[in-house]
């Protein structure tokens, strides 16, 4: 067994939204003394090519006892795991769509979204506009704001997340838990993925991609971590 999670190094790797502590609310009071990051790209830095692999580095350097990472935040603590392995994860809807690429759901959405990923005509302004209309069919115009241009542009420079590299022998050595929300095929074919691997799943709806909102997370993941 691991020891309290009082005495673990957890570590909350957040998503491509909200970013450090305010990406995860109810886990920021459930766990005070856990540390929440701001990954490179977020915040007051500007977003780079590299920013992922670079996160990922950052995050080995930790030394966590446990991972817990969301979206977008499942593929760099899975690639830090790689190098730096943790006593248990914790992954909540994760973005590891290269475990899955020919699982149909998942191979329909690498089909809409791999040519807005590599189209370079598109810029800053324009990025995630084509991005939101290949994904959710409606658009949202172009970017103005520099908070939007930012957010366009982070999208735009780092890249497909099945673009990452991930190695899949992590989940199967690591104590590994698997959330999602059960609202997208998608994320369940990851889920189905991981759990091949050696991971558990538990679905916890009601709350669509941010599942860390359910008023079940925490516990559920604290409950793993007291179990593993």
């Amino acid at each position: 067994m691991l020891a309290d999670h009082h005495d673990l190094r957890l570590v909350f790797v957040h998503g491509s939204g909200h970013a450090g502590r305010a990406a995860f609310p109810q886990q920021a009071a459930a766990f005070p003394d856990a540390a929440f990051p701001v990954l490179p790209g977020y915040g007051d830095e500007e977003p780079a090519v590299g920013d992922v692999a670079a996160g990922a580095q950052a995050l080995a350097l930790r030394a966590a006892d446990v991972l817990v990472g969301f979206s977008y935040g499942g593929v760099v603590a899975t690639m830090a795991s790689s190098m730096e392995p943790p006593r248990a994860l914790v992954l909540v809807e994760p973005a590891l769509f290269q475990l899955c690429a020919d699982r149909p759901a998942t191979a329909r959405l690498i089909e809409r979204l791999e040519p807005i990923y590599l189209d370079a005509t598109l810029t800053d302004a324009t990025f995630e506009r084509s991005f939101t209309l290949a994904l959710e069919g409606h658009d949202v115009g172009p970017a103005v704001t520099p908070q939007a241009l930012r957010s366009s542009k982070r999208a735009r420079l780092h890249g497909a997340p099945w673009r990452h590299p991930v190695d899949p022998a992590v989940i199967a050595d690591t104590p590994t838990l698997v959330l999602t929300g059960g609202w997208n095929p998608a994320y369940e074919e990851v889920a189905a993925a991981l759990v091949e691997l050696g991971a558990a799943h538990e679905v916890l709806p009601g709350h669509g991609h941010r599942v860390i909102d359910h008023p079940d997370c925490s516990a559920r993941i604290r409950a793993f971590i007291d179990g593993v």
